[in-house]
């Protein structure tokens, strides 16, 4: 029997050198066979996507004038977008691979900073009743690769790029603290792409070590 068409997210905080990777198993995928489809969340091209982008990093009082769970749903909802694209995909005839950069493994990370105890776990209960409860619902990752890169790191591959809100190095490590927290609760990958003495690791060791996960699904 045939394996089902696998669903890869990539997750990371901004400046980590996600993108380098992304573009890379994309390429790996295709020399190996396959038909990868990408999709970069939030979707600049599409409606709500371009609200994302305008009030969360372009409008400096924009997130203010959304509560919370407001912010959330409009990143679900852009998601949600893409809902039967990928239920489509999953059931094709070929090799097919859908990879993600950025899922609503992202929305999990990002709404939930600052969260603790009861709070928390209602939050992330409700983010996954959203996505993955009821008709229709979003196609649930396979395979989650949360790349984690020290603040230092990404800070130093943003200079000279603008910094919207969630790349100041403040937010960036309370985001990491967050994905962390969460690799660990949800059994995600997480590759270092620094070595033990803090040094960014070289790109194509990185994409290796991706590449020798992805393999395990094909």
């Amino acid at each position: 029997m045939k394996k089902i068409n696998p669903f890869i997210v990539l997750e990371a905080i901004n400046g980590a050198g996600k993108t380098t990777q992304f573009n890379l198993l994309n390429a790996a995928l295709e020399k190996a066979g396959y038909a990868p489809h990408s999709y970069h969340f939030h979707q600049r091209d599409r409606a709500t996507g371009q609200v994302i982008e305008y009030k969360f990093h372009h409008d400096k009082m924009g997130r203010q004038s959304f509560t919370q769970r407001e912010q959330a749903l409009l990143y679900i909802q852009d998601f949600y977008s893409r809902a039967e694209d990928f239920v489509a995909l999953r059931q094709a005839t070929g090799e097919h691979i859908i990879i993600a950069d950025r899922f609503y493994t992202s929305t999990l990370a990002y709404q939930t900073i600052g969260l603790s105890g009861e709070k928390r776990r209602k939050m992330i209960a409700w983010i996954k009743w959203l996505c993955e409860q009821g008709e229709p619902r979003l196609l649930k990752p396979d395979l989650v690769i949360l790349l984690d890169t020290p603040v230092h790191i990404s800070a130093k591959h943003l200079i000279g790029t603008k910094r919207d809100f969630f790349e100041q190095e403040k937010n960036l490590a309370a985001i990491r603290r967050s994905y962390l927290r969460l690799a660990e609760e949800e059994g995600w990958i997480v590759i270092n792409s620094a070595d033990e003495r803090g040094r960014q690791r070289l790109v194509e060791d990185i994409h290796q070590e991706i590449w020798q996960h992805v393999t395990k699904l094909l």
